[in-house]
């Protein structure tokens, strides 16, 4: 990557958190130049029609990546998932994979290879470089709404827009409940939209009961959606019958996570084996994941395991047992259930 890429690194938000922690100086000076490429790896579509760059972030993959990780400190155990449903998972994969592929609501552009039967989009919500699907889904007899992650990943990787790993504590009332800044912009450019999008379905459809997935970056806006739905500020009667995300990034710190997961939301969060981009922002900047882990523990997707995480501590033993040498792959977080994600699955 250019000199462009690096430069948001040096920035005094970035290094403080470096300089405090226990790394050597040369470790730290390493982990504030990656950092940010690591990061900007959640911006869902990158480098999958841009060669050149997969080529690099495959370079990085191989040799630079693993300085940026971490041994977590403690076995994160609670909360658990039991009944996990792979069909239903596999249903959300399909919608959030087609929010890279569809941009229009005509029945001849439902064609991709994750369109299912069933599903009919009344509104493409596109702003600030960010897309999301709204519509019905008959099989799962709700509404929906499928976040796809950035599309135009050089703008956003020069002006570090996206992702800037500052945290914003946007909600009145709730001063300690924190997310992070980039992930917030992004998907409150699209909310006036996916909202009346969200109320013209609910009065064609006669439900209320809504389905929320995304990828990557999109995957931590359909947290932020289900945090808001749950506590109402969506619209009146509207309810998360689930939110199932591939691939995400932290969104919050502990607060957030705490009150989030107070509403009693029905939260999936899927995992592939090295995926990069679960572990950002890392937890030493303050983050903490979302219960509700599935890690698929081998590349080819095969296995899982319900993960055993909590409102104060991630499952060590899930997808963060690759620490500190092993999370560090692009083409992991290009590969959900065996489906191609981005625009390359299109």
């Amino acid at each position: 990557p250019s000199p462009r890429f690096l430069e948001p690194a040096l920035s005094l938000p970035h290094l403080l958190p470096l300089l405090t922690s226990s790394l050597s100086p040369i470790a730290q000076m390493v982990r504030a130049v990656l950092s940010p490429l690591l990061l900007l790896l959640a911006s869902g579509s990158l480098a999958t029609s841009t060669p050149k760059l997969r080529g690099n972030m495959a370079a990085v993959d191989e040799i630079a990546l693993p300085v940026l990780n971490h041994t977590d400190a403690g076995l994160g155990r609670g909360l658990g998932l039991g009944g996990y449903d792979e069909k239903t998972t596999r249903h959300s994969l399909n919608l959030a994979e087609a929010s890279y592929c569809v941009s229009s609501t005509s029945s001849s552009a439902w064609t991709c290879p994750t369109c299912d039967s069933g599903v009919t989009v009344e509104a493409v919500v596109e702003k600030g470089g960010g897309r999301a699907l709204v519509g019905f889904d008959s099989g799962q007899s709700a509404l929906f709404v499928a976040y796809r992650g950035s599309s135009n990943f050089y703008t956003k990787a020069r002006r570090l827009n996206n992702i800037d790993a500052i945290f914003t504590a946007p909600y009145s009332g709730m001063s300690d409940v924190k997310v992070e800044k980039g992930f917030y912009k992004w998907y409150t450019a699209l909310s006036s939209g996916v909202n009346s999008a969200l109320a013209s379905a609910a009065s064609k459809h006669g439900t209320k009961k809504v389905v929320i997935t995304g990828h990557s970056a999109g995957a931590a806006c359909a947290t932020l959606l289900a945090f808001d739905m749950a506590r109402g500020a969506v619209g009146s009667g509207f309810s998360v019958k689930s939110v199932i995300t591939f691939g995400s990034p932290r969104v919050g710190n502990p607060a957030f996570v705490s009150t989030h997961a107070s509403y009693g939301l029905k939260s999936v969060r899927v995992t592939h084996y090295y995926d990069a981009v679960p572990h950002v922002p890392e937890e030493l900047l303050g983050y903490l994941h979302v219960p509700g882990e599935v890690w698929y523990s081998s590349r080819t997707g095969s296995s899982y395991t319900t993960c055993k995480d909590s409102t104060s501590d991630e499952d060590d033993s899930c997808s963060n047992s690759c620490s500190p040498t092993k999370c560090t792959s692009v083409s992991d977080h290009l590969l959900y259930l065996g489906t191609t994600m981005g625009s390359d699955g299109c």
